[in-house]
């Protein structure tokens, strides 16, 4: 019997409910598995965080930013990969270069394709392929 492999599962941190939608609906379209949610501190109440794949955070957040979560995750002791997406466009100051700390950063409005690319070069198992 052929086993069949468990799907990567991806965390959805935004306060927008239309991103959430949308990017939840092409990450399901591509075969992973979306969780979403729509603050940092929801994120860090679900114990399911510690076991995704990849994460997924809007750096501007409602509450916690997405700075905040990701360095949370790390202090929990959680090293999922983080992506980050913003609508700042301005990401290149030292301060930004800074608080994203080596992570990559996709800027709104992003393409389909660029936002699974982001995502495919931070899973460990790269064998998924983009469509």
């Amino acid at each position: 019997m052929i086993e069949e492999a468990e799907p990567i599962r991806i965390a959805l941190v935004d306060d927008d409910p239309s991103v959430r939608r949308a990017v939840s609906r092409l990450l399901r379209s591509h075969d992973y598995s979306c969780k979403v949610y729509e603050s940092g501190e929801e994120a860090l109440a679900d114990t399911d965080l510690a076991r995704m794949h990849c994460v997924v955070i809007d750096i501007q957040l409602s509450g916690m930013s997405g700075f905040e979560l990701r360095d949370r995750l790390l202090r929990q002791g959680i090293p999922t990969p983080c992506l980050f997406i913003t609508a700042h466009s301005e990401t290149s100051s030292p301060e930004w270069c800074r608080a994203i700390s080596g992570n990559p950063c996709v800027i709104k409005p992003f393409d389909e394709l660029q936002l699974l690319a982001a995502i495919q070069g931070l899973l460990p198992d790269r064998s998924a392929s983009l469509p």
